[in-house]
């Protein structure tokens, strides 16, 4: 029929959901609209056994060839906007500030994500790395992204080449509380050292091996305000009781910087 066309439907598709349905959610929800796993991922079938999907099960569905995908039916897309709006299918994406808590303020976790048409919300699961299931209910869509960068939340994420991080420069960096636990991406800028003049003539800091990532939510006198980490690295930095540190991408885009700065809190965090 041709209402449900491709044609028709594919502009409708991105317009709706383009800005949180990543390359990575795309393909898996190819694969589950043509029934693939429907069983499993249909969300009456989720409390007996989704739970025990872990997100690299539905990653892993971008990392492969299946030529299938370049001969789907003209009519996948009103398919898919149809299955998502109606809740039916579950996917991967990202939340800002989740769960409401102040100890996630300015940071973005992996979760898998349903749409709740009555409400206009989503409802939440995050990452099976947790010891146990942890679940949001009513997140807006303005707290939704897809992922930027297709590293999972268990693996670190490849830095940017070191010497383009100059202090300034808004970043994310890869944060997780515990070694176990997923990464969870954090908003700071690349901070001056202790003894730079600040100068922007005088200033080195781009050349030390050690880079200051300033979180600037939290007071001056926080143990959280300021973090040293090693420039060069291929693994994550442990401090101690602080956490570990993964990997860190620039923001290059005044839209992700905007939205960062639109979350920010009304008071300074302890």
């Amino acid at each position: 029929m041709k209402c449900r066309s491709d044609e028709i439907w594919e502009p409708l598709f991105h317009q709706r959901w383009g800005k949180i349905i990543g390359p990575t959610a795309f393909t898996a929800l190819e694969r589950m609209a043509k029934g693939e796993n429907a069983r499993i991922l249909n969300r009456s079938y989720m409390p007996s056994c989704f739970w025990m999907l872990p997100l690299t099960c539905i990653w892993s569905f971008s990392r492969h060839n299946d030529k299938a995908l370049l001969e789907e039916p003209s009519e996948r897309f009103a398919s898919m906007y149809s299955d998502l709006e109606s809740g039916k299918l579950w996917f991967p994406a990202q939340v800002y500030n989740r769960q409401g808590h102040v100890g996630f303020l300015l940071s973005c976790y992996d979760a898998e994500l349903n749409y709740v048409r009555d409400s206009d919300t989503f409802c939440a699961r995050y990452s099976p790395y947790y010891p146990r299931v942890i679940m949001e209910d009513g997140i807006p869509w303005a707290r939704i992204r897809k992922p930027p960068v297709d590293t999972s939340p268990s693996e670190f994420h490849n830095p940017d080449i070191a010497e383009e991080f100059r202090p300034g420069d808004h970043i994310e960096v890869q944060w997780k509380r515990c070694q176990y636990f997923p990464y969870g991406w954090w908003y700071g800028i690349v901070g001056h050292a202790a003894n730079c003049t600040r100068d922007d003539q005088d200033c080195k800091c781009h050349l030390d091996e050690v880079l200051w990532l300033e979180f600037r939510q939290y007071i001056r006198d926080s143990r959280w305000r300021k973090v040293p980490i090693k420039r060069k690295r291929s693994r994550e930095d442990s401090s101690g009781l602080d956490g570990f540190y993964g990997g860190i991408r620039k923001l290059f885009s005044e839209d992700e910087i905007s939205t960062w700065l639109q979350l920010w809190p009304k008071e300074s965090l302890q």
